[in-house]
């Protein structure tokens, strides 16, 4: 078959890079936190508040489904957990009270993402699942 071009059909990634998903969600927490210090400008440190609270919620919360689906919590510390909770305190108001980012962090990861199979799997941003639910289900904040 001489003038033929030949395809070689190959599984994905097509592209390979040095970054890892660890470093992209790192990257992207970084490129963020600007924004979280002007909302504690000005807001003051009640936005710090709902932001640590969320990150942790959210944090601790895909740490204990994951050691109830017996796999290694360990993977907690790739940062999307914590990149989750700092998109759902960037959607919450400041004066919320404590528990609303509790929820909405537990609410993100178990329905929002580890439902679903875990990071890459979710077909909706988890961030957005807990501010959705919270939003139904207590409008006023």
């Amino acid at each position: 078959m001489e003038g033929c071009l030949m395809f070689i059909v190959s599984p994905a990634p097509h592209i390979r890079s040095s970054l890892t998903t660890q470093k992209i969600m790192y990257i992207v927490i970084l490129a963020l936190l600007p924004a979280g210090f002007a909302g504690v400008y000005i807001f003051g440190l009640s936005s710090l508040k709902i932001i640590t609270i969320s990150i942790i919620a959210c944090v601790l919360s895909e740490a204990a489904f994951l050691m109830l689906r017996n796999k290694d919590p360990r993977v907690v510390l790739d940062g999307s957990a914590i990149l989750t909770g700092l998109l759902l305190a960037y959607n919450l108001p400041p004066e919320a009270p404590f528990w609303l980012p509790v929820v909405g962090g537990v609410v993100s990861i178990v329905l929002g993402k580890q439902i679903f199979g875990g990071l890459g799997h979710n077909i909706f941003n988890p961030a957005l699942v807990g501010r959705a639910f919270l939003q139904i289900s207590w409008p006023v904040y």
